[in-house]
């Protein structure tokens, strides 16, 4: 969306409808630089009260140049009182509204999000809009989805300094390491790069010099969690259930499993996975990904002719092979997906899951980060 257009938007008072008496007036663009340089300013009317509102156009606005633009913000409110100073944007995300609010800033966005505070004369907010288009940076990569979710894995099984070339190699060597039949995690130094420049700019890491740190792995895993929960649904459409008939022993499943699924690729995940370190864990289903669709034909021929005895096999098919990075060490050979992924997993599907969730995190994650 172009500023011209950003502005027609203005004058049409679009972020401000359903909102009573709330009316942009006097709308001038470009106003002189004594007014501190700003891309437009107007008044915003809201029934008797009238405040004078400076704007700066952005057409995307990340959390980092929120952190960049606030000091210069609160400048300029010190310097002329009763005045709001406001970002406005097409589509200002979640996280860079939280981040306003803590650093006081204003902002206004076209789908009709709104903070704007001037104390003594005004408080208007409204959140929670949704906005008929995503925008972000033209170099923006979702790093909570499909391939670029295996740079998190990286970051989050071994918190330290890595470089771009450092995490291209470590992926490398998983796939050596992973005795998994046609999978390979390898992604391109582009791709990684941008999902890097991606999560610098939601303040998820952060740059030394040429190395990535993660300055705080719980956040960045919370905030995975949550998106990762809102897709998991189209995730679990990628599964189906099978009757067990092997027993309620993990051991005894897995023998079974490897008897019909050969040499590819399949790994225990969410209770089933969370019952190796916690023995309490309630498993109603052994949920396992696999990608050997010609293995689970097999397994579900096999299981038709005999009765079932154990909680549901559930077969996933990934959504992408980096579920199956860092495999858990086992020894009696069960496979085990990650403690990420199986954290992942439970905290999407919620309610006793979650406490066992929780659980993983105290008892393995986060002791694990303290040693590395």
């Amino acid at each position: 969306m172009t500023e011209r257009e950003i502005f027609k938007a203005l004058r049409d008072n679009e972020p401000f409808k359903g909102l009573p008496n709330v009316r942009v007036a006097n709308l001038v663009e470009q106003p002189d630089a004594k007014q501190g340089r700003f891309d437009a300013k107007f008044d915003l009317e809201f029934g008797d009260a009238k405040v004078e509102v400076c704007v700066e156009v952005k057409s995307t606005f990340t959390p980092k140049q929120v952190e960049q633009i606030a000091p210069w913000l609160s400048q300029m409110k010190a310097m002329k009182d009763g005045t709001a100073f406001a970002l406005v944007c097409p589509a200002i995300s979640p996280q860079s509204q939280r981040l306003c609010f803590e650093r006081n800033v204003d902002f206004i966005d076209l789908a009709g999000n709104v903070f704007i505070n001037v104390p003594g004369k005004l408080l208007l907010q409204r959140v929670g809009m949704e906005p008929q288009k995503e925008t972000s940076p033209s170099f923006y990569r979702n790093p909570f989805s499909g391939k670029s979710s295996r740079i998190l894995r990286v970051l989050l099984q071994k918190p330290r300094a890595w470089t771009l070339t450092e995490i291209t190699e470590e992926l490398a060597k998983e796939t050596t390491r992973t005795e998994c039949a046609g999978v390979s995690f390898g992604v391109s130094f582009s791709l990684a790069s941008r999902v890097l420049r991606s999560l610098e700019e939601e303040l998820l890491v952060m740059r030394r010099n040429s190395s990535i740190l993660v300055p705080e792995p719980r956040r960045l895993l919370s905030r995975w969690a949550q998106e990762y929960k809102d897709r998991y649904r189209g995730y679990l459409r990628r599964s189906f259930k099978i009757p067990n008939p092997f027993g309620h022993n993990l051991e005894s499943v897995r023998q079974d499993l490897d008897s019909q699924l050969g040499r590819q690729c399949y790994a225990f995940t969410g209770a089933a996975a969370a019952s190796r370190i916690a023995p309490f864990v309630d498993v109603d289903s052994f949920d396992f990904y696999t990608s050997d669709e010609a293995g689970v034909k097999r397994l579900r021929e096999y299981v038709s002719t005999r009765p079932p005895v154990g909680p549901d096999l559930r077969a996933v098919y990934p959504f992408d092979a980096g579920v199956f990075l860092y495999l858990l060490p086992t020894g009696d050979g069960t496979p085990v997906v990650s403690s990420i992924q199986t954290y992942l997993d439970l905290f999407a599907r919620g309610g006793r899951d979650l406490t066992q969730a929780e659980y993983l995190f105290e008892k393995q994650i986060a002791p694990e980060w303290v040693r590395k």
